[in-house]
């Protein structure tokens, strides 16, 4: 894959939504450094005064991590001016439940590490529950080590890597001198005094690469909070050694640290993790599960978050943006859709302007590369049979909705326009742009693709009625699709869908392609056999 369409471009091109300039994040730095430094202090002095009992020194660490949290936190939404989630995901939401692969998958690795190295060294684990304080101590790690570890993994993985990519975008570069700098303040963990500096650098050096690496293969932090979360939470409830840095009532104490058994363990489980996750990873990416499938065939539609990458989105929008400012032939004007609110002719006010760029397969390369792209392909078998093709007679087209003159399109099932065997059609819609009730996103009504209406609740036009009570239930149950820059939606031809207009300051643009089984023949002599199918 190019860089520039990789996860860890994503990720970096997450930071582009707000301030970005290296002066920003400079003084970023050092706000953050501050909080952190003097903050903490307060914060952890002010702890050790809480009446907390055995949890006290526990509690007071932890809260000192937690002012690098509000330092990231608070120059991240008062100086870059950009929402904190782009510290964790380019995506329009946090993946809890990626979190918590990473947590269990590292959480397994380190414990049959553990496993190895009681067997390898037979006495060098000691069983000592001290059965007075661990639950106190189980409630405050439950509470604190979570918030811990995505402290320090939203300043160094989130916001020191997306800082470190405005002066180089290479991965290697950032995933490297990210961790030299994770490296530096935990030099002063007791472990280092006991066991040594240069061998503890390195085990601390080869943690925050392993972080660094399943951030950015994965283009998202959550990975690594969760498997940052259970090498703490382990440690702090289950297996520890002496001079640690948390000094807790864990079941099992090592009487020493063995830095090189720790090193070669971390090494191994780094290599075992990247290629159960990403191998797992690479093979669903282009395909939906089972119980995507049966949603699509309940509701008629799915959304895929972040399907096209942040670069390739880009390039799909500059091609649309050139070519609705050069008009480039052959286009779709507002006067020439007849929708309700268009202008009655191309001579009237706004008649000319371009609703939609049509023939998008033979625009660009970019569109035929995702139009046919594995991603899309692998999904659309899943749904229409082992062998698909591309319709160009068919939406194949750019849709660009302009703020001053756009028209409404009423409740409509495309199938209405086309005559093929079967009406057993898939559309896919990239989102090149935010799609927003505002701005004139699609509506749907989820599972009308399997219902079958009667003449009477439908007009001459095959627009569903809305003055027919027998409608009201469906047309309640409504549903906005709003979708991020580079989402992609599938959606069933018989699935009735409408969309407003725009109302919003800025063009949205939208590039759409619907397929087919090769068998589902188009009928001769129609619209829909007009044009040559193209095979995935």
């Amino acid at each position: 894959m190019h860089f520039s369409t990789s996860p860890a471009a994503q990720f970096f091109a997450a930071a582009d939504a707000g301030r970005s300039s290296g002066w920003c994040y400079l003084s970023g730095i050092v706000l953050v450094g501050l909080c952190w430094v003097f903050g903490g202090a307060y914060v952890y002095g002010l702890t050790l005064q809480l009446p907390l009992g055995a949890v006290t020194q526990f509690a007071a660490v932890n809260a000192s991590i937690l002012m690098l949290m509000v330092g990231v936190l608070g120059v991240t939404l008062l100086l870059h001016r950009r929402p904190w989630r782009t510290l964790v995901t380019p995506q329009p939401r946090i993946d809890w439940r990626r979190m918590a692969t990473g947590g269990a998958v590292w959480g397994v690795l380190l414990l049959l590490g553990a496993v190895a190295e009681s067997l390898l060294f037979p006495g060098r684990y000691a069983w000592t529950p001290d059965w007075s304080r661990w639950p106190a101590f189980v409630v405050a790690a439950l509470l604190l080590t979570p918030l811990q570890c995505m402290a320090e993994e939203i300043a160094f993985r989130g916001y020191l890597m997306q800082g470190l990519s405005r002066l180089w975008r290479h991965p290697v570069f950032v995933a490297l001198a990210s961790s030299v700098v994770f490296t530096l303040p935990h030099l002063y963990n007791p472990e280092v005094a006991a066991y040594g500096l240069g061998i503890m650098a390195v085990n601390y050096f080869a943690m925050a690469l392993f972080l660094a690496t399943i951030t950015l293969r994965d283009g998202r932090l959550e990975l690594a909070i969760g498997a940052h979360t259970a090498n703490n939470l382990l440690l702090a409830l289950g297996v520890n050694y002496q001079d640690s840095v948390f000094e807790t009532p864990s079941l099992f104490t090592a009487d020493t640290l063995d830095p090189v058994y720790s090193l070669v363990t971390l090494l191994l489980g780094a290599v075992i993790f990247h290629l159960w996750i990403f191998r797992t990873r690479s093979a669903m990416d282009k395909r939906f599960s089972a119980e995507e499938v049966a949603r699509f065939d309940r509701d008629g539609y799915l959304i895929v978050r972040g399907l096209l990458p942040a670069a390739e989105c880009a390039r799909m929008r500059s091609v649309a943006e050139r070519d609705l400012a050069a008009v480039a032939l052959p286009v779709e004007y507002e006067a020439e859709t007849r929708y309700p609110g268009a202008p009655e002719s191309l001579e009237a006010p706004g008649g000319r302007t371009v609703r939609r760029l049509l023939q998008a397969y033979a625009r660009d390369a970019v569109f035929r590369e995702w139009a046919t792209a594995a991603p899309v392909a692998e999904r659309l078998r899943q749904l229409l049979g082992p062998e698909v093709v591309l319709a160009q007679a068919h939406h194949n087209c750019v849709m660009t909705k302009n703020p001053r003159y756009s028209s409404l399109t009423n409740w409509h099932r495309d199938i209405r326009y086309w005559a093929f065997e079967r009406p057993e059609l898939v559309s896919v819609w990239f989102a090149l742009g935010p799609e927003r009730l505002d701005n004139g996103c699609l509506l749907v009504i989820p599972g009308t693709h399997r219902i079958e209406f009667a003449a009477e609740r439908l007009d001459e036009a095959q627009f569903l009625r809305t003055d027919v009570a027998e409608n009201e239930a469906l047309l309640s149950s409504q549903v906005a699709v709003e979708l991020e820059p580079g989402d992609v939606l599938f959606f069933h031809c018989r699935l009735f869908h409408a969309a407003g207009n725009n109302r919003s300051t800025l063009t949205k643009f939208s590039a759409v392609f619907t397929y087919h089984a090769a068998d589902n023949a188009a009928l001769p002599g129609t619209r829909s056999a007009g044009q040559p199918v193209i095979p995935l």
